[in-house]
């Protein structure tokens, strides 16, 4: 009997939840999705875009569908607008768009974007502002992924004003045994979170945001849809409650060398 008592004694020590072990696998994860967000610009996709106007009770009062795509242009990549509410441009549109991104180009090319500093690095704050627990294991888009849930962690001090954010939210990350890489969140604002002291704006107690991606067929993992539905106070006046969603689709890298295909 002892040795059986022993035993189950150590297997639940073994089998326990390391707080440290999974905050680093989220840690890594984080660091391929933000390497990935940070050299985007190379990929070419198409995206569907389209935002909802909800009412008090979560109907929707009025929708606009937009669907872009990246196309090269020379050494450069530009962004046409192929539909809006399901129909094509017109062709005076399309003239306007053509003669745009030719003027944007050139303008490129007069004077290079100079590098932007990095906005979302309090996302790095993500890891060590919330304690994680795995859940199990799930299956997504044929493939295994660790299941983990999260919450704030107590006693964490946000470094960055933006990263005071974490303190309101839970959810559950979904990361990829094989790649390591993070393939489904979901988050739910459990408490408002202000925005300036609350003078630009705040985002209320229920907003809801999701992000799925995959390993695409070109080898590289990137968004393949994410919705977010919140309400949002401005200025302390106005209320907008709105859903947005994006879906990107045909994910592919933009071949080496200069092409010069500039139409549609």
């Amino acid at each position: 009997m002892r040795v059986l008592i022993w035993f189950l004694v150590v297997f639940s020590l073994w089998a326990q939840d390391d707080p440290a072990v999974d905050r680093e696998r989220v840690r890594q994860s984080l660091a391929k999705m933000r390497s990935r967000d940070k050299t985007k610009s190379d990929l070419l996709y198409e995206r569907h875009f389209e935002k909802r106007e909800l009412s008090v009770e979560g109907q929707v009062k009025s929708q606009s569908v937009v669907v872009t795509r990246r196309d090269p242009w020379e050494e450069r990549i530009v962004t046409r607008v192929i539909l809006r509410d399901g129909k094509p441009l017109s062709a005076e549109d399309t003239q306007k768009q053509e003669e745009k991104l030719r003027k944007h180009v050139e303008e490129l090319r007069r004077n290079p974007p100079k590098p932007k500093p990095d906005e979302d690095s309090w996302m790095d704050e993500l890891p060590d502002a919330l304690e994680f627990h795995k859940l199990g294991t799930e299956q997504r888009n044929g493939r295994t992924a660790d299941l983990y849930d999260f919450a704030p962690r107590v006693g964490y001090k946000a470094k960055q004003m933006r990263a005071k954010a974490f303190e309101k939210i839970t959810g559950k990350v979904w990361i990829d045994q094989a790649d390591g890489e993070m393939t489904k969140l979901d988050v739910t604002v459990f408490d408002t979170i202000t925005i300036g002291l609350g003078m630009l704006g705040k985002v209320e107690k229920g907003t809801h945001f999701e992000l799925e991606r995959k390993k695409w067929p070109v080898g590289i993992w990137f968004e393949e849809w994410n919705r977010v539905r919140f309400e949002v106070k401005v200025m302390m006046v106005k209320s907008l409650r709105q859903e947005m969603e994006n879906r990107w689709s045909n994910v592919t890298v933009r071949p080496a060398g200069k092409l010069t295909a500039k139409g549609i």
